[in-house]
């Protein structure tokens, strides 16, 4: 008589404490915003700088530029992948690495020729004090480095 009444009571420990994990997930996903939203949020290093009115303006040039960065990572996973691939191969071949390390180094520079034209495309938008406050800030060492918006109006740490 008293095993049906433990197994009963760790049943409904057991019941609440999922419904508690569940009710935490799908508060998490309906209260955080989705990925997307997060890159929009997430500037690139040169908009930290900038003011929120400022980052809106330039948001349509950000998400064009997001959007192509997003794909040359996809590429680069891609091409080291490769180069992985190629280095762990049962049949180990230094022709099949090379090839792979060519293609992964030609995605490396294409990626960075297209950061490059990015990059100049949103300085050109800026005015001659958003360019000057900008330099200012590429030479900081304490940028930051993590994800959290954006630190405009912040006093330096």
């Amino acid at each position: 008589m008293m095993r049906p009444k433990i197994l009963l009571i760790a049943l409904v420990i057991s019941l609440a404490i999922n419904l508690a994990m569940l009710g935490f997930a799908v508060a998490r996903m309906i209260f955080e915003p989705t990925s997307f939203a997060n890159a929009i949020h997430i500037s690139p290093r040169w908009a930290y700088h900038l003011p929120d009115e400022r980052r809106k303006e330039l948001r349509p040039l950000l998400r064009e530029q997001f959007k192509r960065a997003r794909a040359q990572r996809l590429l680069l996973r891609e091409k080291h992948k490769a180069v992985q691939r190629a280095l762990a191969a049962e049949d180990f071949s230094e022709k099949s690495l090379n090839q792979a390390l060519v293609e992964l180094r030609s995605a490396l520079q294409t990626s960075q020729s297209q950061s490059h034209t990015d990059f100049s495309g949103f300085v050109t938008q800026l005015t001659a004090t958003e360019r000057k406050d900008l330099a200012k800030e590429l030479l900081r060492r304490s940028r930051p480095r993590d994800h959290s918006p954006p630190r405009h109006g912040q006093p330096d740490r």
